[in-house]
């Protein structure tokens, strides 16, 4: 009986969860699209103009922040995928003790401290000085997890073995 509410509590909440980075997800992408289009046009009208904006960059920087820049992209969408697998896996009650879980949990866990480490680089090309949030230290708590999981999964593997 406490187990079926408990199966039940983390259905709800990862079904709301869902919902909820979906909503999220939404919301950003609405909100960064007039910044988004004002700054293209800007950027259009200076370019027609004659206007230089910025005044020949370093080669490095040029050289480094694209890499930096499709780093950050790609880890960020690890870390959305992995977590939206992790909750639709969640929400249709499922074992949280699966191999699956265990990787999402490590792949968001790792996508998170590239992104913070790439962010970090990006910010020091950019602006010369060294910003580095509180995201990796996410990572790796994500990443300790996925361990834990991975032992709950040896464990219940074991226990469904002996009955």
């Amino acid at each position: 009986m406490e187990n079926e509410k408990l199966n039940s509590k983390i259905k709800n909440i990862s079904r709301i969860s869902v919902v909820g980075l979906i909503a999220y997800i939404v919301i950003a992408a609405y909100a960064m699209f007039p910044d988004a289009k004002q700054g293209f046009i800007d950027g259009w009208n200076d370019y027609e103009n004659g206007v230089e904006g910025i005044k020949n960059p370093a080669l490095w920087k040029i050289l480094t922040a694209f890499p930096c820049s499709i780093a950050m992209i790609t880890a960020l969408v690890i870390t959305i995928v992995a977590g939206l697998q992790l909750l639709f896996g969640m929400s249709r009650g499922a074992s949280p003790f699966t191999e699956k879980v265990s990787k999402a949990i490590k792949n968001m866990g790792v996508s998170l401290i590239v992104f913070e480490l790439t962010r970090a680089l990006f910010v020091y090309i950019s602006d010369e000085f060294v910003e580095i949030g509180m995201l990796w230290l996410a990572g790796l708590v994500l990443y300790a997890f996925s361990l834990v999981f991975r032992y709950g999964t040896v464990l219940q593997r074991e226990s469904d073995e002996t009955l």
